[in-house]
């Protein structure tokens, strides 16, 4: 009993030193700890950065999101705003179908006036914090043109990105909800809705963080004020809600609800500065599952970052003229389960057609890529560098005039030797 005792107190005195000397648990440590099934249909969990995926369960297939939906409508908006189509400012005209729909107690939570006037941006805020249903049916009509190209937009891009999801409505109501406010697709049946995968609407997330990085300042309102009229957000995870939880650093996107779709949530988050994107589909208690499955994968994981700072860019082979530019992003992460692999990386510039042809580089523009690897973890990401100020690629050099005029000297050495042939 005595011996057992020393060996314990032993056993105390060598675990203290070995924290001292570790600073916590090691990797390998982290790496039994488990992520337990999370209580719902499907879930998936990615580094927003790199694609690196950390959780899935039942990831590809497809079940409703409801207004997780509004996710692909936003980033559509904002790609049109992007692309010069359309401008955050612009005022939307209100059908009177949507006014309709504002004023239904099940369906609405932004009441609309006739007459009233909203904002492209007052549109997004009220689809991102309060799940507008009309907001977002009429963000698609004003960059499509109408509803039903609208939707056949949404579901070209997810071919294009090579996503697993149907869409039937920018809202995420199904066609049981829309029925009466002449908003259902031709060809779709009665009780058809959006079915999308948790892993599609989670890149659809990705897409919209990087088309538009200020998304989360919006998404994280717990409430706001449009036209005078306070909207409020359901996403129970923010601060003030019942189910903030600090260290789970969630500051968005987007929740939905429906009977059939039941609770779904995605949201942001990070760790240690890097952004993370979590989808839970299909829940009763999605939220508190949202921040057990966040701890578990801290837990899990471990992260290795490596800094991205500013640099001097050499703009192509050749070309004298360097430009500072700063990266997208100030640090590149791979997540590990066990002992963690050695980061490389490369920068390489990349010009676009257009700025070889103009032979500038304007202040924004994009002029290198940052490629970060990992072999071990078979992880690989790309950050893009912009540059900080205006460049001009080429160096001035001499131009050569064709000119008419023989030179006189050439005229005194030809002419003897003309001679010569003639004789």
């Amino acid at each position: 009993m005595k011996m057992l005792k020393r060996w314990l107190r032993w056993g105390a005195v060598l675990g203290l030193i070995g924290s001292l000397l570790g600073g916590g648990p090691t990797a390998s440590a982290a790496a039994t700890k488990t992520v337990s099934k999370v209580a719902a249909r499907a879930a998936y969990v990615m580094d927003a950065q790199s694609g690196q995926v950390l959780y899935q369960q039942n990831a590809n297939k497809k079940y409703p999101i409801a207004s997780l939906s509004k996710l692909l409508t936003v980033y559509l908006t904002v790609k049109a705003i992007n692309d010069g189509q359309i401008k955050w400012t612009d005022n939307v005209p209100m059908s009177q179908d949507l006014l309709k729909l504002s004023h239904s107690y099940t369906y609405s939570s932004l009441r609309m006036k006739k007459g009233e006037s909203f904002t492209v941006r007052q549109l997004v805020a009220a689809a991102m914090i309060a799940s507008s249903n009309s907001a977002a049916t009429a963000l698609g009509e004003y960059v499509a043109g109408s509803n039903a190209k609208f939707i056949q937009l949404m579901n070209q891009q997810s071919r294009d990105w090579g996503i697993d999801a149907h869409f039937i409505s920018s809202s995420g109501l199904d066609n049981t909800d829309l029925k009466d406010y002449h908003l259902v697709l031709a060809g779709t049946g009665k009780k058809e809705e959006n079915l999308v995968s948790a892993k599609a609407i989670t890149v659809v997330a990705q897409h919209l963080l990087a088309a538009d990085p200020t998304i989360t300042a919006v998404a994280s309102k717990t409430q706001a004020t449009i036209n005078g009229t306070k909207i409020y957000n359901e996403n129970s995870c923010l601060p003030g809600k019942s189910q903030y939880k600090k260290a789970s650093h969630i500051d968005g996107l987007k929740t939905g609800y429906t009977e059939n779709a039941k609770l779904c949530f995605t949201a942001t988050y990070t760790v240690n500065g890097q952004r993370m994107i979590a989808t839970i589909l299909g829940g009763d208690t999605t939220f508190s599952a949202m921040n057990k499955l966040i701890k578990q994968l801290k837990q899990s994981y471990r992260l290795e970052t490596t800094a991205l700072t500013s640099r001097q860019i050499q703009l192509g082979n050749g070309l004298a003229t360097t430009v500072t530019a700063a990266p997208t992003s100030q640090q590149a992460g791979v997540w590990y389960r066990t002992q963690a692999g050695g980061l490389t990386t490369a920068v390489q510039t990349r010009l676009t057609a257009q700025q070889l042809r103009r032979g500038v580089v304007s202040a924004g523009d994009p002029v290198a890529q940052a490629t970060v690897t990992d072999r071990q973890a078979g992880v690989q990401q790309q950050i893009t560098y912009q540059a900080a100020q205006t460049a001009t690629l080429f160096a001035d050099r001499v131009v050569f005039q064709q000119t008419d005029q023989t030179d006189p000297l050439l005229t005194v050495l030809v002419k003897p030797m003309a001679q010569i042939f003639t004789t």
